[in-house]
């Protein structure tokens, strides 16, 4: 008979330390699932309020600007963030983007590089006053340095292909990081096949116009067309 009351006792204390061990592994769970929930990445974009109520963006995208103390923040429609869009510059062509503003990390000044959030940007770039630098993955433009490798040159333009306001055409803005001088140099054209960097100074663009095929290049800082010429496919 005493054996069966300790045989009794023995497995009452196995329970409890089993509902023990199960309590502990459960509060062990519901803290990492809260810090996990504290410390990961928002996938919600944060809403910005604009001059406009019926509008509302968000914050696609902030990256500095290669050799400069500025960086850029992309600023996009909320919907098509929520969406899960790509961005149109790294060719994902849904995240509608509306502006870019350049900041100045030191001082915390901006500059806006267009006047309002109405027209989507369709791409966006970041040249830099070296010749023959080539975009890379990662969206800015490279060079081989003196040892073979890969460098990323400072940034001194900028170029936006902006969508007219009736959506059927594009505008080209083309502007200077140093001095923040720019200008829409191209209006109403078909699209743009290619832009690269024909001197350090002078930005070459392969574009359509009205079915046909031009060649452009600007001269930097004056953003002066100097070469205009046809380009015959037949």
């Amino acid at each position: 008979m005493a054996e069966d009351k300790t045989a009794g006792v023995r497995w009452l204390l196995w329970l409890f330390a089993a509902i023990g061990l199960a309590a502990a592994l459960a509060v062990i769970f519901l803290a990492i699932t809260v810090a996990r929930m504290g410390s990961g990445r928002r996938d919600e974009p944060a809403p910005i309020e604009a001059r406009n109520p019926q509008e509302r963006f968000a914050v696609a995208d902030v990256e500095a600007i290669p050799g400069t103390d500025l960086a850029q923040i992309v600023i996009a429609t909320e919907a098509s963030i929520s969406s899960g869009g790509g961005s149109y510059s790294s060719g994902g062509g849904r995240t509608d983007e509306r502006n870019l503003l350049l900041l100045d990390k030191a001082t915390g000044g901006t500059r806006k590089l267009l006047p309002d959030n109405g027209r989507r940007i369709v791409a966006r770039y970041m040249l830099p006053a070296v010749a023959g630098a080539s975009k890379g993955d990662g969206g800015w433009y490279s060079m081989t340095g003196p040892d073979g490798k890969d460098v990323t040159p400072p940034v001194a333009y900028y170029l936006l292909r902006v969508r007219t306001d009736d959506d059927r055409s594009e505008d080209v803005l083309l502007g200077n990081i140093a001095s923040g001088r720019q200008d829409f140099v191209l209006k109403g054209i078909d699209g743009v096949d290619r832009i690269w960097m024909q001197t350090p100074t002078r930005v070459a663009i392969l574009m359509r116009q009205k079915r046909k095929l031009h060649y452009r290049a600007f001269e930097m800082p004056e953003l002066k067309l100097v070469v205009a010429r046809p380009i015959e496919i037949d």
